[in-house]
Formats: structure tokens, sequence, C-alpha cells
């Protein structure tokens, strides 16, 4: 309701605003916002990250596309800037179904909060294939019928916290760097450090992945979630095993890399969710 009630109120959006969703640990993004950013980076006036919050650099792009258009630079998103923004600047989100060959700023949040959720896509605005079938997997997630279309069952599903997991300890010793590759993580570390199991759990792959994995173990909890550990140089566990947390898992190494750098690969998935690794790491 919320979320469909934006779309009459979109005339008076400010960026400088406070975000359009909110919970009782941080600030939520707003899908709105992240149409907004998909729209005037499509425009080639927006080139940072499409992040559903209202900020200094999507004032400014507002502000460009305002100047350009000659409206009034205030920041302030009226129908006419998002007229401005042709196809791309309406409707708001929620405020109709949504289906493959669709256009549309509705489309850009629903593809925004789809990744939001763990369901990687790349969508800018046309409902495609690849949203089409990142949808289906947030539907089957969330218990939905699979049928690739948008409704008020859907909406009402993404405007759940996306899933998460408690913090799971470190897999190595020793960290050198952390890098985050989208919703995994890449640990640097001295080649061939032993790497422990992260939580408890049931190894259900043990073998190579080839190319950007490598010897690869993967292990499931109770819960459902799914570990992976990727670059092994080498693994000490098969399929079927029980480990628990800190149980060798195997030695770090860079199989499945281009260049001989160690790093160990962690990646979080629930039920086809992928989860922020780094988060469950790192606590934030």
């Amino acid at each position: 309701m919320r979320r469909a009630l934006l779309a009459l109120v979109v005339a008076s959006i400010a960026i400088a605003g406070a975000p359009g969703r909110a919970s009782a640990d941080a600030p939520q993004p707003d899908p709105d916002i992240a149409g907004l950013q998909t729209a005037l980076a499509v425009k080639g006036f927006y080139h940072g990250r499409i992040d559903g919050f209202r900020g200094p650099l999507t004032a400014a792009a507002v502000r460009a596309l305002q100047r350009r258009m000659r409206l009034a630079a205030t920041s302030i998103v009226t129908n006419r800037t998002l007229s401005a923004l042709g196809p791309l600047g309406r409707p708001g989100f929620g405020s109709r179904p949504l289906r493959r060959g669709m256009v549309g700023r509705d489309v850009s949040a629903l593809q925004f909060e789809l990744r939001y959720h763990g369901f990687a896509n790349r969508g800018r605005g046309i409902f495609g294939t690849q949203t089409e079938l990142a949808l289906k997997r947030f539907q089957r997630f969330a218990g939905l019928p699979s049928d690739g279309v948008a409704g008020r069952a859907t909406f009402a599903a993404l405007r759940q916290p996306p899933p998460s997991v408690a913090r799971l300890r470190l897999p190595l010793p020793d960290v050198q760097s952390v890098i985050r590759a989208g919703r995994a993580v890449e640990l640097a570390c001295p080649y061939a450090t032993a790497v422990a199991a992260a939580a408890a759990g049931t190894v259900v792959f043990a073998g190579t992945r080839g190319r950007a994995y490598g010897y690869t173990v993967v292990t499931r909890g109770r819960t459902g979630v799914e570990i992976v550990y990727a670059h092994l140089a080498r693994f000490d566990v098969e399929q079927g095993r029980q480990l628990a947390a800190g149980a060798l898992v195997g030695l770090a190494g860079w199989t499945g890399k281009t260049k001989a750098v160690t790093t160990l690969r962690v990646e979080l998935f629930l039920r086809g969710a992928q989860l922020d690794a780094y988060a469950a790491l790192y606590g934030r």
C-alpha cells in the first residue's frame, strides 16, 4: 500500500529526503529512487551506484537533467522532470503488474529489488528474459507461483527484508585483505592456508567447478544456507561428510583463476538467493 501511494505523491519527492523504507537496524533503499537513478544513468547524468538512496550524486544528476531541459534546477523530482526522462521516468513502483516486454521506472525498481534480495540480473528498465528468470527464482524462494509476472503478492514479498544469515566464523586464521565481489568476498591469504568451515553443515559438493571457481567445496546447514569455498589448492572432504564449525575444509590456493594470487572465494546462498557474504563474516 505504501509503495502504491508513492506514485500519487511523486511530484513532491525530494532527493535530500529520508529513505523510503526504514527498519529498526538501518535505513533501507527505496526502489523508486533506484528506478530514478537507473533512468538518470541511462540518460548519462548519473554515474554512481544504483543503491536506492537519495544522496549528493543523485541530486546532482537531477539538477543536471533539469538544466539540460531548461527546468528549474531544484533537485525536486517533479512531473516535468520525470517526463524528461522518457519511458524510464514513469510509473512508480507497485502501480501496475509487471511482465516481460514492459518498460518503465517501475521495471527498473523491480530489477533493483530482485538484486537487493539476492537474485542477480542486469536489467535497466526493460523487462527481458534475464529479469523474468530472476523474478521466477524469487517467486519460488518466496513460495509464490513462479509465473514471471510481478503483481500484488510479489510486491508484498519484496517489501520484506532480504534474506540474511547469523554471523559466521572467519574461515581463515590470517586474512590479508578483503575484496567484495558483488555479494561474494575474496579473502586474500598466504598460499596453502588452512580453510575452516565457517558454520556446521553437510558437504553437498567437493570437486572442480572450472573457470572462476577451481577446486570448490559447498556445505549446507540445517537452515538450508549453502556456503561456497572456492579457489582451493586442495580439498580434504568428500560429499556427504558432516562438518562441525571450524573443521578443515581444505587449503587456500588460486585454482580457477587467471593469476596466481591466493584468495579464498566465499559465497552464501539460501534457496537460490545469494546472501551478503561480507555482512555474514564481518557483521556489517
